[in-house]
C-alpha cells in the first residue's frame, strides 16, 4: 500500500491570492522531513468541486435570512460553473434538512436555497458540520475531487451531541476543508461564539469570516470563492512514514522572487494504524 497524504492549502500576498506558484516555490515538512516524492501537485481549479453549504435556520437567526439567502444564492452561482461541480444545501437547528440534493445545476440549488425555513430555537452545529462532512465524504468519487463545506451561522450551539474537538476531527478524517461565515449581530471576533467559529475553520484548513454587517455578507462570500477557487492541491508520499496512528505535522511555505508569501493550511494529520 501506497502511504499517501494530500492537502489543500492557499497562498496569498499582501491580501491578494496567488494562483500562479509551481512545485519550485514550495518547501514542505512532514514531521520535519521533505517528502520522499511529490505525487501531483495540482490548482484545484484543475479538480472537480464537492461543496456543502449548511445554514443555521434556527428562529435566533430569524431577522438575518433575507440577506443569507440573497448572499448564498450568488456565492452558489459563483461557485457551481461546471458540470463536474456539485453542490448541496441543507439547514440546520436541533436537527439536518437537505433543502437539495447534489446538483450541478445552479438554478436548483437557488431554489433550494429559497426553501430554507426558520424553525425551532436550538442550534447543533457541530452535528451538522459531522452530517455535512459526512454527506461529502460518502459521494462515490473515484478520482480525486476538492471537498468543501461553507457554514453560515451566528456559532451560538446549544443542542449538539458531539463535541467542538470532534466535529474538526470528523472533518480532517473526511478530507473535508470547512469555511465557517459568521452572521452574527456582535463585531466582537473573541467572543465564545467567534472563537468556535474561528476554532471550527482553522482546525481544518480554512478560514472563519466575519462581515463587518449583514449587507456586506454577498462582497466577503464573493472573496470566499476566490479563496476556494485559488488554492492547490499537493499529494506526497512521506518520509519515513510509521503507520501507527499519531499526529505528524505539517508546514509548507511559499516564496516568488525572493519573496515569502503567506501560506494557509491545515497543521498536520493523523497517520493510518497498520492494515492487520
Amino acid at each position: 500500500m501506497l502511504d499517501e497524504t494530500a492537502l489543500f492549502f492557499s497562498v496569498s500576498r499582501h491580501g491578494h491570492m496567488v494562483d500562479d506558484l509551481s512545485i519550485s516555490d514550495l518547501q514542505i515538512l512532514d514531521n520535519n522531513k521533505p517528502p520522499e516524492h511529490i505525487l501531483e501537485f495540482v490548482p484545484q481549479s484543475q479538480l472537480p468541486l464537492r461543496l456543502g453549504l449548511l445554514v443555521d435556520t434556527s428562529e435566533s437567526v430569524e431577522n438575518r435570512a433575507p440577506f443569507e439567502k440573497q448572499a448564498a444564492r450568488k456565492f452558489l452561482q459563483r461557485m457551481i460553473t461546471v458540470q463536474s461541480d456539485l453542490a448541496f444545501v441543507a439547514g440546520f437547528n436541533s436537527s439536518i434538512s437537505v433543502a437539495q440534493d447534489f446538483t450541478a445545476d445552479p438554478i436548483a440549488l437557488t431554489v433550494g436555497v429559497d426553501k430554507l425555513a426558520r424553525r425551532g430555537n436550538s442550534t447543533s452545529i457541530f452535528d451538522a458540520i459531522e452530517y455535512g462532512c459526512w454527506k461529502l465524504a460518502a459521494y462515490p468519487d473515484e478520482d480525486r475531487v476538492a471537498k468543501v463545506l461553507i457554514v453560515l451561522t451566528d456559532g451560538e450551539d446549544n443542542s449538539s451531541h458531539r463535541s467542538l474537538r470532534q466535529s474538526i476531527k470528523f472533518a480532517e478524517d473526511a478530507g473535508v476543508t470547512v469555511y465557517t461565515v459568521s452572521t452574527g449581530v456582535d463585531l466582537d471576533t473573541e467572543t465564545d461564539a467567534a472563537r468556535v467559529l474561528k476554532a471550527i475553520a482553522e482546525g481544518t484548513g480554512g478560514k472563519a469570516i466575519f462581515p463587518e454587517t449583514l449587507r456586506d455578507l454577498d462582497r466577503y462570500l464573493s472573496k470566499l470563492s476566490d479563496v476556494i477557487r485559488s488554492r492547490y492541491l499537493i499529494a506526497y508520499k512521506p518520509a519515513d512514514f510509521v503507520p501507527d496512528g499519531k499526529y505528524r505535522t505539517v508546514q509548507i511555505s511559499a516564496a516568488k522572487d525572493g519573496k515569502r508569501m503567506q501560506v494557509r493550511a491545515h497543521g498536520g494529520y493523523y497517520a493510518r494504524f497498520a492494515d492487520k
